[in-house]
């Protein structure tokens, strides 16, 4: 899908889900030097309250990212920022994620193609928010 394709206001939701592994909070936290307690270790999570460890923010982004790519919304595109980003609920180990997102404007650039600043929403199994941000 390409910028031209995009249309403002419009809901775009991804068509799979994805799975959050152990492994992949494993790899993701020690590559990124993110190798917190809460993210490897349950009985420390659950001593914070949550139900599991949880998994690191950026990967839920990245993950989202990747959901909506495959089906191809800006699967060409680049990521030049973001705001207002905010994490709802805390992602375990089993939990599935989808993601949808909801252009706010488009800015035509001189090349072709152009600027998308769109609302992004992360969810869960059961259809509560995760996260939340805006990419500007």
């Amino acid at each position: 899908m390409f910028y031209e394709e995009i249309e403002e206001g419009r809901v775009y939701k991804s068509i799979s889900t994805k799975p959050i592994t152990g492994t992949e909070i494993d790899l993701f936290a020690q590559m990124s030097g993110m190798d917190l307690p809460g993210f490897l270790d349950a009985a420390f999570a659950r001593g914070w309250g949550f139900k599991d460890r949880v998994t690191p923010g950026p990967y839920i982004i990245g993950c989202m990212m990747g959901l909506m790519a495959k089906q191809g919304f800006l699967a060409d595109a680049v990521w030049t920022g973001a705001t207002d980003i905010s994490f709802k609920t805390p992602v375990v180990p089993g939990d599935r994620i989808s993601a949808e997102v909801e252009p706010l404007a488009k800015k035509d650039s001189k090349r072709g193609g152009g600027l998308i600043t769109y609302k992004w929403r992360i969810k869960n199994q059961d259809d509560k928010l995760v996260a939340e941000g805006t990419n500007t």
